[in-house]
C-alpha cells in the first residue's frame, strides 16, 4: 500500500492548506498560530492511499510512496 508524504522544503507552509481540508480520514494536522504556520504532517496509521492531497497540493509537496512494513 501506498501513503501520502510531505516534502517540507517544496510546501509553502500555507495555514489555508487545500491537503488537511481535503483528506477523508483526517490524516493531515498541521500547527499553525497568528504570524506562522509549520508544514502539514500526515500520519501514516491513518493515511489511507487516496491520491486527493497530491491532486490538491498546489505546490506539488505531496507524494504517494510506498509504506514501510
Amino acid at each position: 500500500m501506498k501513503i501520502a508524504v510531505i516534502d517540507t522544503k517544496i510546501c509553502d507552509k500555507s495555514p489555508f492548506c487545500p491537503v488537511k481540508r481535503i483528506c477523508p480520514v483526517g490524516a493531515v494536522t498541521q500547527k499553525t498560530s497568528f504570524l506562522k504556520s509549520e508544514a502539514p504532517v500526515i500520519d501514516p496509521e491513518k493515511c489511507i492511499g487516496c491520491n486527493k492531497c497530491v491532486v490538491v497540493c498546489p505546490m506539488k509537496a505531496v507524494t504517494m510512496v510506498k509504506q514501510k512494513s
